[in-house]
């Protein structure tokens, strides 16, 4: 497989694609695997050079770079060894059809220019998270010396990738809001979570965490718990795949949900259950979501 893009560039530079092993979904040959190439082809073939007599103590040592683990890197290893190590945790993969899904957030770009031009698929999570949240309220937990506490609120954080480290602000009551307010909110918490200026206030309180690595062509992985929630949701990319429909071969855009959660708070079908839930919310947003 090779993409339009990958096929026309190795006209450009001249590389034979056939001869490229792909690094993309399923192989598929991209851009980057093109220019990979091209950059050998232009390095030409390798040297080799004799391995030298000296003995080891004659060879110059180099010197390593040494990064203080401090503020918010210090944190994020705390918190993340916290988690790893106090957690029984589980991961639960389950793939959607996210065409209905795309649709949604093309209408909100389209409908409201002003208020969701440039709204994003974390917002969506956001919303459906909320609402299997609310429909599931043991997953809206966290363990407590004298037991597991649902909790009332439903708050959800989002994780955004700073030049600081991993930090995730705090939608409040996302489950009493609209997909253009918590567009609204987010783009605010963003903004200030990326200038440095985000409040612990806005950082805390969380009941549910939903992590986005779709952005780098990632589709499952088995995001940590984000304590002391009892569970997370990663996202993988929105892309098009082919899946068989009736007995016949489409193209339909899919995305991957990984749902890490505590197996001391819940059982497997449980958590199971909510992801199905998360998912049928992904394929027909329009009937259980308003918008």
């Amino acid at each position: 497989l090779v993409s339009p893009a990958a096929r026309k560039l190795a006209a450009e530079l001249g590389v034979d694609y056939r001869s490229i092993k792909g690094t993309g979904g399923r192989g598929r040959i991209e851009r980057a695997d093109v220019l990979a190439a091209a950059d050998v082809m232009k390095r030409g073939p390798l040297e080799i050079v004799a391995a030298s007599s000296a003995p080891l103590s004659a060879v110059t040592p180099t010197t390593d770079r040494i990064v203080p683990m401090t503020g918010v890197r210090a944190r994020i290893a705390e918190r993340m060894s916290q988690s790893a190590q106090s957690t029984a945790r589980v991961t639960l993969i389950a793939e959607a059809d996210a065409t209905q899904l795309v649709g949604w957030r093309e209408q909100l770009r389209r409908d409201f220019p002003q208020q969701a031009g440039a709204i994003g698929y974390n917002e969506l999570f956001v919303v459906i998270a909320a609402n299997a949240l609310r429909a599931f309220p043991y997953m809206n937990a966290t363990l407590r010396e004298n037991g597991i506490h649902l909790l009332n609120e439903i708050n959800v954080a989002v994780a955004v990738d700073t030049e600081r480290g991993l930090l995730a602000p705090v939608i409040r009551q996302a489950d009493q809001k609209s997909a253009i307010q918590i567009h609204q909110e987010f783009a605010r918490l963003a903004e200030l979570t990326r200038s440095g200026r985000i409040g612990p206030d806005d950082l805390s309180g969380s009941t549910f965490t939903i992590t986005n690595l779709g952005m780098y062509e990632i589709d499952t992985f088995t995001p940590l718990i984000n304590l002391p929630e009892l569970a997370i949701l990663g996202v993988g990319q929105v892309a098009a795949r082919p899946v068989a429909v009736d007995d016949r071969v489409v193209v339909q855009k899919r995305v991957a949900l990984s749902l890490s959660f505590d197996h001391r708070l819940v059982d497997g079908a449980p958590a199971a259950r909510f992801l199905q839930r998360i998912k049928h919310l992904v394929e027909a947003p329009y009937a259980l979501i308003p918008g």
